[in-house]
């Protein structure tokens, strides 16, 4: 709060105890107080639009020179009461604008008294608009009823006339004399009814809407309410005053331009909630679900940055042309910067990320920190520089209740300024701009890009060459490589372009490519997986956009494409992801294990819960990014081979885990719930086997899974649709199944392998644990107890997990004959080589030949089945390095052992691993794992 005394430099002052004095002399029978004196004397220091409110209206004057302490300026202020709208027009006039210079006044105060911040006034602000629209339309609906009667629908519900605020009245964010942009719409055609003529619907509504407009902005001797636009309706002031919804509908997908887009980005139905009722709220959503496709994009849509990036050059040009200087809206690192920069995020990541959907700037920022677009520390920066703008073009237009974004040039209002802001000279004042101006314009050049003029300016050597050469490849010598591969390039994508406007993009990005590959040292011979993908992507202009916009995407494109082919052929296969390659530090920056479920998490949350499609889309492209990210740090040495295995589980886990639930939540929904059954516990699980259990998951590998459950009963589930539990759990498994293995246009989840339940593929899919516990104890092969070494519980209800526990304890610890056990696990070791070895002369099968990493898991199962009976430590665990260890750690194989099978295990790892990032086959030569090959084949003899 602002001390009032004291407060005014001198030539402000004596400026202020004049008005003062002329205020009191114009009202002499207001009876002032001390404090009421001394902040009218500040604020007509400040103010010339507070005095002249004073000098028109006793009652405004009243208000503030009766006022016994500043807070009462944050007392709530009654808007007009219902009353009103039973005055004739002319006093209606006069009562809308009498009320619009008070209630203005004290805004104003408060602002300059520093009694509240300028996020609440740019609230209270707009909230005022809505609080006009609502009460004129009200006003000139009963105007209206006698004759026309009101607009219902068929079964009698009120069709509303609705109002888009635009720009900063849709966001929350209004000036203090800004002029309000709107666009009127109504839901559906028909008839009004009750009156004493029908009319059709769109000629009551632009009747409405023209005495609306009236209302608010014809100028009277008090002056007007608000200065309305309607420009930027369909067709601008050619078009129709009002449109129906399917109207605006049919316009803004068959002839919306870009401009528009971004216009509507801040639209939204003026009117707040607790004033209207639950049907216009339902017309107001339906107009944004309307208008949300021309908005946002399904995918990331690169376009709109070359778009703003045309409408900031527009803006610079208009500048220059008007010769407008320090202004802090169109300038350079001005306000319309700060918005452009969010609003081009919004645009170009919205259709995607839901969540930035949003009027607001403010409440747009923390979500693209949240999204990991911004830091805390742009976002902050950003925030406060665009606030201390605000701020500056509140105090201006609340000087004289101008429409001005230009910083005065007169003396005293500088001083004004100067006050307001605390400071202690106009060159002082100038500082503080120009640093808030350079760090919205700094983040600007970053998303935006330098404006056309500016970035043709100087273009690097590199690039000036390839374009020659691609431009010009038909005039050009067949001598060089080079030369040939680009004269193929541009006839095998000729067809691929989509238009004038794809080709021009193409002629962009392809010699960025070049010159990329050859900045890198990257012959483009072997870049040829790059080239592929340029072909997929051809006639997605978006994608092309994408690269041409970010060159730290062409180069991360590069450099990841041309050292690693599984990322390569996911990009070419998901061009999708590429928007991945955008921000290094995010790319190469592994997330934690624990945060991939509130991630996933938080993006399904954003998706209607009966939305199948939708989910399983989400669940597709969290993993396909996620995985991407993972393969990319692999590439780059971030993570080393057991963090991207840990990591890769982690991911397939998380997964599976939301197929369950997404396929829980419809099971339940059709069935109801299973006997035994809540909704905390489904009394179901997911056994792991294999790579999935043993925490060694790679990039193409499927899912060794088991489902199981604890229910034993036939009755029916408890829904309108009942079925018996039991097969409840089977429809169940086969939802899960769906959502994994359907093929979307992100592919398939995984592939999933179910054949190690018991009874294998003639089992049934989801079994009893009970059961389970019975076939391992009973029927299942020497194999089946090799399997049960690499498993564990995925996911479940704890009392099942801890069932399953128990089982796989019980079994692994049995009393076994271990001459036969090794003659069976030797037995099954040699069908498994002639019926899988890949080997060929001089290579190696990294898994499968004898030596490999087949050999070195049978080890590991051998020792747990012949020896947790005596050491059921040895059971515990489901990995095969851990089981090692602990059998060295309990002398059942030496130390030398252990360490040479670990070694090689972890050596033949990462050579499957590599081969897998290369799309080459699992074999290695045999000059590279010879010493390791024959101390696991002699550590088997000795076992064996």
């Amino acid at each position: 709060m602002m001390e009032v005394t004291d407060m005014l430099p001198q030539e402000l002052a004596s400026q202020a105890e004049l008005r003062l004095q002329s205020v009191l002399e114009k009202w002499p029978d207001v009876k002032t107080s001390q404090v009421g004196e001394q902040v009218a004397l500040t604020l007509f220091g400040l103010s010339d639009f507070i005095f002249q409110t004073c000098q028109r209206y006793q009652n405004v004057a009243e208000y503030f020179l009766t006022l016994n302490n500043q807070s009462e300026l944050l007392a709530e202020i009654a808007f007009i009461d219902q009353a009103s709208l039973q005055l004739d027009e002319v006093s209606f006039l006069q009562k809308l604008r009498s009320f619009r210079h008070f209630v203005m006044a004290v805004y104003a105060a408060r602002d300059f008294l520093k009694l509240q911040t300028i996020e609440s006034t740019m609230t209270n602000l707009s909230n005022l608009a809505d609080q006009f629209y609502l009460l004129v339309r009200e006003w000139v609906k009963l105007q209206m009823s006698a004759r026309s009667g009101l607009a219902l629908d068929p079964q009698g519900n009120e069709i509303s006339l609705i109002a888009l605020g635009m720009g900063k009245l849709g966001g929350g964010e209004l000036n203090f004399s800004s002029d309000i942009d709107l666009i009127f719409g109504y839901a559906e055609k028909g008839e009004t009814s009750t009156g004493r003529r029908s009319e059709d619907f769109q000629i009551y509504f632009t009747k409405m809407a023209q005495k609306i407009i009236q209302l608010l902005d014809s100028v009277t001797a008090d002056g007007r309410v608000f200065r309305v636009d309607m420009r930027l309706r369909p067709f601008g002031d050619s078009g129709p005053l009002v449109s129906s919804f399917d109207a605006l509908e049919d316009y803004y997908q068959d002839q919306g331009r870009e401009w528009e887009r971004y216009a509507l980005l801040k639209a939204r139905p003026l009117g707040l909630s607790s004033a209207i009722t639950e049907t216009e709220q339902t017309q107001q959503q339906l107009l944004l679900q309307v208008l949300k496709p021309f908005v946002y994009r399904r995918y990331i849509d690169y376009s709109v940055i070359d778009a703003l990036r045309k409408m900031k050059l527009q803006i610079q040009q208009e500048v220059k042309r008007r010769n407008l200087k320090l202004n802090i809206k169109l300038g350079e690192g001005g306000i319309r910067e700060a918005e452009f920069i969010v609003q081009a995020l919004q645009m170009l990541r919205g259709g995607k990320d839901a969540q930035l959907q949003k009027q607001s700037l403010l409440k747009t920022l923390p979500e693209l920190v949240a999204l990991s677009v911004f830091t805390v520390e742009e976002s902050e920066q950003l925030k406060t520089s665009y606030l201390w703008l605000r701020q500056c073009e509140q105090y201006l237009q609340a000087f004289a209740d101008e429409q001005t974004q230009t910083l005065p040039q007169d003396e005293l209002k500088q001083l004004t300024l100067i006050t307001l802001f605390q400071l202690d000279s106009w060159s002082a004042f100038l500082d503080a701009f120009k640093l808030h101006s350079q760090k919205i314009n700094h983040i600007f050049i970053n998303v935006i890009g330098e404006t056309p003029q500016d970035s043709d300016q100087q273009e690097d050597h590199l690039i000036s060459k390839w374009r020659d050469i691609w431009l010009h490849s038909d005039e050009k010598s067949d001598d060089e490589p080079d030369i040939l591969l680009v004269k193929q390039l541009r006839k095998d994508l000729a067809n691929s372009v989509s238009g004038s406007r794809g080709q021009d993009k193409l002629d962009l990005l392809m010699p960025l490519l070049f010159a990329e590959c050859e900045s890198q040292n990257i012959e483009l011979q072997q870049a040829t997986a790059v080239f592929n993908l340029v072909k997929k992507i051809a006639s997605r202009t978006t994608y092309l956009e994408l690269l041409d916009e970010n060159q730290g995407a062409r180069t991360q494109l590069v450099k990841l494409v041309t050292s690693c082919h599984f990322i390569g052929t996911e990009l070419t296969k998901f061009p999708l992801l590429l928007d991945l390659l955008i921000d290094p530090k995010l790319l190469y920056s592994p997330a934690e294990l624990s945060s991939y479920y509130s991630d996933l998490r938080r993006n399904l949350l954003r998706v209607e819960p009966d939305d199948l499609e939708l989910q399983m889309e989400v669940l597709r492209q969290f993993k396909l990014s996620t995985q991407l990210a993972i393969a990319a740090c692999d590439v780059q040495g971030v993570m080393n081979l057991m963090q991207v295995s840990d990591h890769l589980t982690e991911l397939a886990s998380v997964c599976l885990h939301f197929s369950v639930e997404i396929a829980w939540g419809q099971m339940v929904a059709k069935y109801g719930y299973p006997v035994g059954s809540t909704f905390e516990n489904k009394n179901f699980g997911v056994i792991g086997y294999g790579k999935l259990g043993g925490y060694e998951l790679g990039y193409g590998s499927d899912l060794d899974i088991v489902f199981v459950h604890n229910c034993d009963s036939s009755q029916p589930t408890d829904g309108k649709k009942p079925i018996d539990s039991r097969q409840f759990y089977l429809k169940l498994s086969q939802r899960v199944m769906h959502i994994f293995t359907t093929r979307t246009l992100s592919g398939e989840l995984y592939e999933i392998d179910t054949r190690l339940r018991p009874s294998g593929a003639s089992g049934l899919l989801a079994i009893n644990i009970e059961t389970f516990a019975e076939y391992q104890q009973t029927e299942a092969w020497t194999w089946e107890h090799q399997a049960l070494v690499r498993s564990r519980f995925i996911l479940g209800d704890e009392h099942l997990g801890q069932r399953f526990n128990q089982i796989r304890h019980n079994i692994l610890t049995k009393q076994r004959d271990a001459d036969l056990l090794k003659q069976e696990i030797a037995s099954m070791r040699i069908k498994m080589f002639d019926n899988l070895n890949k080997e060929k002369e001089g290579f190696f099968d990294l898994k499968q030949s004898r030596g490999g990493i087949a050999d070195i898991e049978f080890i590991s199962q051998l020792l747990v089945l012949s020896k947790s009976n005596q050491y059921p430590e040895l059971a515990e665990l489901p990995d095969n390095i851990r089981i090692l260890q602990q059998a060295s750690k309990l002398n059942l194989i030496s130390e030398s052992d252990n360490k040479e099978l670990v070694d090689a295990y972890i050596l033949y790892r990462r050579l499957y691993h590599t081969a897998s990032l290369n799309g080459d086959e699992k074999l290695s030569e045999l000059k590279e794992i010879t010493e390791s090959r024959d101390q696991v084949l002699a550590i088997w003899q000795t076992l064996f």
